[in-house]
């Protein structure tokens, strides 16, 4: 699905279309685009990053869960971190300053949570220290701390409302999550 909505972007006649249904601008009343955007990479940097890292920690909770019960934890955390992103976004943000927001970062925030909890002595690499390893134990809260400072300071680079809300939904998921899905079955 990422890779033929970022197919899509690339076509300049769908831009006005992809910008109106795939990106979600909290001030625009779509709320269907809570979901759409989880889908939606239009630069090839940001899709390119955003699959690499689904690769790596996906795989990883796909295994953990299975088939069906990745697709809703996939799902579940990447509407949830959108809907936090929406909410923290109008609480907090100038309304001049509000964008649209679009990409997997939250639900692939939502996997690297999920991985700490089940694998902590795992080690990975972060983008800024490509060269040496971290446990995820340690990964996890740098980078979640990197987003806190996004917000605190004002330097809004990504969605840092929706990467804590993901990181976190991992987390609580991971803990408490799979059996509450056993349950229902």
């Amino acid at each position: 699905i990422n890779a033929i909505v970022f197919g899509m972007w690339q076509l300049a006649p769908l831009q006005h279309l992809m910008e109106k249904y795939f990106v979600h601008h909290p001030l625009s009343g779509r709320m269907f685009t809570l979901l759409t955007s989880v889908f939606s990479h239009k630069a090839a940097w940001h899709f390119g990053f955003n699959m690499f890292a689904l690769w790596s920690f996906g795989g990883v909770v796909y295994r953990m869960f299975g088939k069906e019960q990745f697709l809703a934890f996939y799902i579940s955390s990447g509407v949830t971190s959108s809907c936090i992103s929406h909410i923290c976004s109008l609480m907090f943000k100038n309304w001049k300053n509000i964008i649209g927001s679009l990409g997997a970062s939250g639900a692939i925030f939502s996997c690297l949570g999920a991985c700490a909890i089940k694998y902590p002595d795992a080690s990975v690499y972060l983008i800024f220290l490509p060269f040496f390893p971290i446990k995820i134990v340690y990964a996890l809260p740098a980078v979640m701390a990197f987003d806190l400072y996004g917000i605190m300071s004002g330097k809004t680079l990504f969605d840092h409302f929706a990467h804590l809300a993901g990181a976190s939904f991992g987390i609580l998921y991971s803990k408490y999550g799979q059996e509450q899905y056993r349950n229902i079955q």
